[in-house]
């Protein structure tokens, strides 16, 4: 006989997953925009450009015909799963307990996929379009190069200058999404003040995370070709990620494996960089 409460440990499991791969597990989903309950393969996301008045002619002038500036962007969703079995002899209510070894490794997983497919979508090729034919590749203009060293003061200050240029909204939602060896650059600048040097100490050790504006996020995800890292620094609207509702897990019995107990999760997101005037992309040099 099946086990009546298995649909009730499932719906447990993917309600405690959720959060913590949201919250905890997930370090730059919170720092994005977030498009719910998509349920098609792809998501769009229009847009409306920057409008600019112009002097009126004179008395009863003909009214301006000036085109919305409209455009829009599109993501494809990406499907990752995953199943473990669990011997009859383990006993499953322990996926009753959002501290679980079970529950946590599940939303690891979660976290590192969403933050893989978003940080992707950072520094890759926007398809634009009314149908997502067209392409925006990540603007030049907004790079500050490596130029053979780590993280610096002074690339800091670029990438908010940079930001300032293009009249980016300076006061909230600011991230500075950094490698741990770009953190630890910053430690060694020489020219660092005394109270630099002692916000840097505490962003190592974990005291605080705002610094010059920005929220800092140190990530292990970040790609790097070569010797050389990219970090982003960016305005949360400068990205959309998008997925359908929830993850979807089951928990059943598999006749073919001795009635052992399978656990299958799966989700889908999808992302998009909706404004290169709004994220950085900052080098620094690893060896």
């Amino acid at each position: 006989m099946a086990d009546t409460t298995l649909d009730l440990r499932a719906q447990q499991f993917s309600e405690n997953v959720v959060p913590l791969a949201q919250q905890k597990y997930s370090k730059v989903l919170p720092t994005v925009l977030i498009k719910d309950v998509v349920t098609s393969k792809r998501f769009s996301q229009d847009q409306i450009g920057t409008w600019a008045m112009t002097p009126k002619a004179g008395l009863n002038s003909v009214t301006p015909q000036n085109d919305p500036g409209l455009s829009r962007r599109w993501a494809n969703l990406t499907t990752y799963h995953d199943a473990r079995i669990l011997d009859r002899s383990i006993d499953l209510q322990i996926l009753a307990d959002p501290k679980s070894e079970f529950t946590s490794n599940a939303a690891r997983a979660y976290g590192r996929f969403a933050d893989d497919i978003i940080i992707s979508a950072m520094g890759g090729t926007a398809a634009t379009g009314e149908t997502g034919t067209g392409s925006k590749s990540f603007d030049s203009n907004m790079v500050v190069a490596a130029g053979g060293t780590s993280l610096t003061f002074a690339k800091v200050n670029s990438a908010a200058a940079l930001l300032r240029e293009k009249d980016v909204d300076m006061e909230s939602d600011l991230f500075a999404l950094i490698s741990p060896k770009g953190l630890q650059g910053l430690l060694g600048e020489k020219e660092a003040t005394s109270s630099d040097y002692a916000a840097i100490k505490a962003l190592v050790r974990g005291e605080i995370d705002t610094w010059m504006g920005f929220t800092w996020i140190v990530s292990t995800r970040l790609p790097k070709s070569s010797t050389t890292r990219d970090c982003f620094f960016y305005h949360k609207s400068a990205i959309i990620a998008g997925m359908p509702e929830g993850l979807f897990v089951r928990a059943e019995e598999r006749a073919d494996l001795s009635y052992s107990y399978q656990i299958y999760y799966e989700a889908s997101i999808g992302a998009v960089r909706l404004e290169e005037d709004k994220i950085v992309k900052v080098q620094i040099t690893e060896s």
